[in-house]
């Protein structure tokens, strides 16, 4: 198995070769799902390659960006480069950049990223088929999970094996970016799940979804015999120190796979001392034993990475210099430390952190370079601003590197812009020609003009008892999501085009108990996929859908790109559509859609902001073929999932509702097997909805699944409909990234 370590710096990446890594990952500059400090440059990234091509090792390019539609051609001509410098793979999740890279780069090979959430045999095969040569799995997948995509697929197959864990499916996470603009998706997660929360109305509070670190050591062995080709190390934003610490430990363990248990004892338990040293999370074998792990949250923690130093016993704050606060720290060691060393203080009342470099300390009043385990010392900071403690402060200290490491970082830069080669450079001519066959010009898109279409209802609307004013404009065509055919008996605040109904065993049971009056919707009904299939319910699923096809349901929602391999071969007569899941945004991903046998249309990204939606829009109208006659739509109204977690753990309260530190509120639920969160607020743009229809999208789509009658009273006074008091003040609500960039 290939030993797979991460590098964010150029120290890192030669103390993952020295470390034994077989092959080192780093990121694409601004194309990358890390917000580094500073992204590497193409010379660097050259060198790189040439470095661990020479010691007989490889080195891969993480461009797992979802792009907004402004991003494209420059990403045209770091692919023209990347095309020269010819990294041992690309790693991609948005199926835009694959698609060009499939059509104008094919020479670059391609690995699916795990932000495509790939957890199922279906799934791994079908972006085979697109042109990955390798799938990150999901790492929410168990071993018996992984060993059947191996059984039942081609693909070679990529796992994570150490490092941090999402609390939400890696994808499927809109937690940072609906409420705060900062896409996971696009690498500047501001990690809610770190957070700490409190139940509504008592209950103990504490890092509810905060998950342990990731920890496969122990369990090589069975992922050898599942199938699995490489073993990833997680942590591009770790520093050297645990790199080389991390990738040696696991270079250990491989080494022992062979030989007899006596022989290597002495070695895994070095390898385990080595994962102390490397100061990380405190550890778990995440998903790989048990689909709800119980020990993969430990929410007493504030699961801060980093080696613990101790418990602040008191603590004193001052003026200091040029406005700034001077804060003294008193605690009892339980480690080494030393002047240098980088450290974290956490409150754990408040989750708020100060990170800063030891200058200095005093033991017995007496300054000091170091101390030890077990003696009372004192530390100061100095900080920008007033800090946020409280009189409830419980603050624990933490080493999160060590101060030799410090320096040769420092090195290691000077050293990395030494051996930097020279500058790499597009290959203009090809870029111009992508740039014309694409519709672009060289200066980037042209200027994005609303594309209005008229959109043609295939079928009779569901009718609402309201009458549209006198002198309205006329309302866009509405497509309605409920949560089961038993809500089609209740009047929508809307006329909808078509009906969305989830493909579940209760939905199925309701349409067997009242065929002929579902029957009587035939051609409105979508019935849409979860973006989640686990192993076991393919078969379940696939047989569902062959019956619904035969049986004349023309129309399917993907809730994941790779759901078209569920269709093959494609029925005559079907007609298949993105749910926003599909992370459409952009036109070379609209593109890639259109280019699969039977895709009609769907809804574009709900991260998407208005300017990225305007261009996008423009920009598909704009291509001649399929993609000018994709039907296009946006998510409007309802109460999206911020979190989509496999975890069910015993400290969660279902339906019950948790508050963060800064008083938002949020529900948890359990849905299809899975827990959600949402926000308590519904999310609208109801309010821009002549606008949006203006962009020209053909449909809006109001996701009424919490319940007809519970969101009618939302809907009614977002609308300025009659049933809300003249002049009262509208319900509160998430609008997202509409009215925002999109970072």
């Amino acid at each position: 198995m290939e030993l797979l370590a991460p590098a964010g710096s150029f120290p890192a990446f030669e103390a993952a070769l020295e470390a034994g890594a077989d092959a080192v990952y780093v990121g694409a500059p601004g194309f990358n799902a890390r917000a580094l400090s500073r992204d590497f440059t193409l010379a660097e990234i050259d060198s790189m390659i040439v470095q661990a091509r020479g010691t007989g090792r490889r080195l891969y390019v993480a461009m797992n960006s979802l792009m907004k539609e402004d991003e494209l051609p420059a990403a045209l001509e770091l692919l023209s480069c990347l095309e020269a410098m010819r990294p041992d793979a690309l790693i991609v999740q948005d199926i835009g950049l694959l698609h060009l890279i499939k059509h104008y780069f094919p020479s670059l090979p391609l690995h699916a990223s795990t932000l495509l959430s790939v957890h199922n045999s279906v799934a791994a095969a079908e972006l085979t088929k697109l042109g990955c040569s390798r799938v990150v799995l999901a790492r929410e997948m168990t071993l018996e999970e992984i060993a059947a995509v191996h059984r039942q697929t081609s693909a070679e197959l990529e796992v994570f094996v150490h490092g941090a864990m999402c609390f939400s499916y890696s994808g499927l996470c809109m937690f940072s970016s609906l409420h705060g603009g900062k896409s996971s998706l696009r690498g500047h997660c501001v990690q809610p799940c770190r957070r700490r929360y409190s139940w509504s109305g008592g209950g103990k509070d504490g890092y509810l979804f905060s998950m342990n670190d990731l920890c496969g050591l122990d369990l090589l062995p069975a992922l050898r015999q599942a199938g699995v080709r490489c073993l990833k190390i997680e942590g591009r934003l770790k520093t050297a120190h645990y790199v080389a610490c991390v990738t040696a430990a696991y270079s250990l363990a491989i080494a022992c796979l062979d030989k007899p248990a006596d022989i290597c004892c002495d070695s895994i338990t070095w390898a385990h001392q080595l994962l102390d040293e490397a100061m990380g999370r405190r550890r778990s074998s995440g998903y790989l034993l048990s689909a709800s792990p119980g020990e993969a949250v430990s929410p007493d923690q504030s699961g801060s990475s980093g080696q613990l130093l101790g418990q602040i016993i008191s603590w004193e704050q001052e003026g200091g210099p040029s406005g700034k606060s001077k804060i003294s720290l008193n605690l009892i060691l339980k480690e080494p430390l030393n002047e240098g060393d980088r450290l974290r203080l956490h409150d754990e009342a408040s989750g708020e952190r100060i990170s800063f470099t030891l200058r200095g300390l005093l033991v017995q009043g007496k300054p000091q370079k170091a101390a030890q385990a077990g003696q009372k010392v004192r530390i100061s900071l100095i900080t920008d601003t007033a800090v946020p403690f409280g009189r409830t402060f419980q603050g624990n200290l933490f080493r999160v590197d060590v101060g030799g490491r410090i320096t040769a970082e420092r090195n290691g830069r000077r050293r990395s812009k030494e051996l930097a080669g020279k500058e790499v450079l597009p290959d203009k001519k090809k870029v111009e020609r992508l740039l014309r066959t694409l519709a672009w010009n060289s200066s980037g898109l042209r200027q994005a003009q609303p594309a209005v279409r008229q959109a043609q209802p295939a079928a009779p609307a569901v009718k609402s008892k309201r009458q549209p004013q006198r002198g309205a404009a006329p309302e866009p065509v509405w497509w309605v999501q409920l949560a089961s055919p038993s809500e089609l008996r209740e009047r929508l605040p809307v006329q909808a085009q078509r009906i969305v109904l989830p493909l579940n065993r209760e939905g199925l049971r309701q349409m067997e108990k009242q065929p002929k009056e579902l029957r009587r919707f035939q051609q409105q009904i979508i019935w849409r996929l979860p973006p989640v299939l686990h192993e076991a319910e393919l078969v379940w699923i696939q047989e569902q859908l062959r019956r619904l096809c035969a049986a004349g349901w023309p129309r399917y929602a993907l809730g994941h790109c790779s759901q078209h391999g569920l269709f093959q071969p494609l029925p005559k007569g079907i007609e298949l559509y993105g749910h926003y899941t599909f992370n459409l945004l952009n036109s070379a991903a609209l593109s890639a859609a259109a280019a699969l046998p039977g895709f009609c249309g769907g809804l574009l990204s709900l991260e998407s902001d208005s300017a990225n939606l305007a261009a996008a829009l423009s920009h598909c109208r704009q291509r001649s073929g399929r993609e000018q006659k994709l039907s296009l739509g946006l998510y409007v109204y309802g109460r999206p999932p911020l979190f989509v977690s496999r975890l069910e753990s015993k400290h969660f309260r279902i339906g019950g509702e948790f508050v963060s530190p800064k008083q938002e509120r949020f529900t948890l639920e359990r849905q299809d097997g899975l827990t959600v969160a949402k926000a308590a607020q519904p999310f609208s743009l109801l309010h821009r909805r002549q606008d949006l229809a203006a962009l020209g999208l053909d449909f809006l789509f109001m996701d009424l699944s919490a319940g007809v009658k519970k969101e009618a009273h939302f809907v009614s006074a977002l609308l300025g409909q009659s049933g809300g008091r003249r002049g009262s003040k509208p319900p509160e609500v998430l609008t997202g990234n509409f009215t925002r960039k999109l970072l």
